[in-house]
């Protein structure tokens, strides 16, 4: 068997490390009564030298583990992140999983640091630092691929309505949402390990060295030749870590980000595809250029006409919304919000003018539905003047929906009825206060 299989076995061996320090305190006594006798070091009958190649005799075993620290402990992260099972071909199984998976995957890096400070005093630090980021990375791709089976099992369901599923992928925010303060719980805690580290290695000036026990130099020594330490740059990071945006994982925070943003996308999909289907092939329907209706009904007025079944259903639906939105009122599920705070939600620009999720979900999928409908309605080829009416009812009914939600810009939405409702007279002058391409693709369908 290969050595660095046995990784783990010769971390944990504690065979040396207990002969060493019986050793150690014989040595430590002999040592401390010369020189209370006052005999010079030339004399002694255990030199510093004599130490040293003695520890370095007794430690040799160490030393393909320390030349190659960082190769081994990434190949034991990587086959212990394998072991964790992450996915099944049920949903909420697989939901569940990746619950459990947080606290695993935050264990074994504790684990790899406490094997950092035991078998080289904190000194492949560094080395680790960049074993630790590939691992973390190497867990959040897994989690992607889990969360995109999800959406993959689910692709059917995503264009209908179903509450069910929007409940699951609140539960993948929430995981989001751990994950991204278990790693920052894990971060600031290491960084603290790094300032106490830095503080315990012996210091270098001949002064310090004069009274501390040879042995212990005699084993720094030995980490310092055979290790990949490099004390610059850990002074350098300790130093950094004074910058509140310093992080120890660079690639990390923007990786979870990323994450967010993909889980937030899934969530917001839940809700919105079925208002995307309702208004697929909008711009196409046949009532638009139809004047089948008669001469009667075209004269009929407006107010005698009502909006078309799937504009209706998709009112409703939005009326619902608030309440299934109610799991992000919670005031205590600081999961959700930290998700939210490092992701965003489609079409929300400005998310610190909100005050509560709810409201920041509920003016995503209404804007989201305007704008489709906005661009539904710009592609209409041309409309009768029943069809001209159809469309005014249809966008009126929705845009006094999106008032009811207290959506903020709806501004376009209201353009597009001006230019619609205004006669055939007054429309060049509305259309120079309004966005070109909607004043230009109005005036064609309505071959003004």
């Amino acid at each position: 068997m290969p050595e660095h299989q046995n990784y783990h076995e010769k971390l944990g061996t504690l065979v040396t490390d207990r002969f060493g320090k019986s050793i150690q305190n014989q040595i430590q006594t002999l040592y401390q009564n010369v020189s209370s006798q006052g005999i010079r070091s030339s004399n002694e009958s255990f030199s510093s030298s004599t130490i040293e190649v003695f520890v370095f005799e007794l430690y040799s075993i160490y030393t393909d583990a320390f030349q190659n620290y960082s190769t081994y402990e990434q190949e034991q992260l990587t086959d212990a992140l394998d072991a964790i099972q992450l996915d099944t071909n049920d949903t909420s199984s697989s939901i569940q999983l990746l619950v459990s998976s947080i606290s695993n995957v935050f264990l074994l890096a504790n684990e790899s640091v406490d094997r950092c400070k035991q078998l080289t005093n904190g000194q492949t630090i560094i080395s680790l630092l960049n074993v630790l980021q590939k691992f973390f990375t190497s867990y959040i791709g897994e989690l992607k691929r889990v969360v995109n089976n999800i959406r993959e099992r689910n692709t059917k369901i995503l264009g209908n309505e179903d509450w069910e599923l929007f409940q699951q992928t609140i539960r993948i925010l929430e995981i989001c949402g751990e994950l991204i303060l278990a790693y920052e719980q894990f971060e600031s805690s290491l960084a603290q390990q790094l300032l106490q580290m830095i503080n315990e290695w012996p210091n270098k000036s001949n002064k310090h060295k004069q009274h501390q026990d040879p042995f212990d130099v005699a084993i720094e020594s030995f980490i310092n030749k055979t290790s990949s330490s490099d004390k610059h740059d850990f002074v350098s990071i300790t130093n950094a870590l004074e910058n509140a945006t310093y992080s120890l994982f660079p690639d990390i925070p923007k990786l979870l980000s990323k994450f967010s943003d993909e889980c937030h996308q899934f969530s917001f999909d839940a809700v919105f595809l079925p208002i995307h289907s309702l208004l697929n092939g909008f711009s196409k329907l046949p009532v638009w250029s139809s004047d089948n209706r008669g001469a009667i009904v075209a004269d009929l007025p407006s107010f005698s006409l009502v909006p078309q079944e799937n504009i209706t259903k998709i009112g409703q639906y939005l009326l619902m919304l608030p309440q299934h939105f109610e799991p992000f009122n919670l005031h205590d599920n600081r999961q959700l919000g930290i998700a939210f705070k490092k992701g965003k939600l489609p079409y929300l620009e400005d998310k610190e003018l909100y005050n509560d999720l709810t409201s920041c979900w509920l003016d995503s999928i209404a804007l989201a539905t305007m704008r489709l409908c906005i661009e539904q309605t710009l592609k209409i080829q041309t409309l009768s003047s029943t069809g001209l009416k159809q469309l005014i009812m249809d966008l009126q009914y929705l845009y006094s929906v999106l008032e009811d939600f207290g959506l903020k810009d709806v501004a376009g939405f209201r353009d597009v009825i001006e230019l619609l409702n205004t006669a055939e007279e007054t429309f060049e002058e509305l259309a120079r206060h309004k966005p070109a391409r909607m004043a230009t693709a109005i005036r064609t369908m309505r071959r003004l």
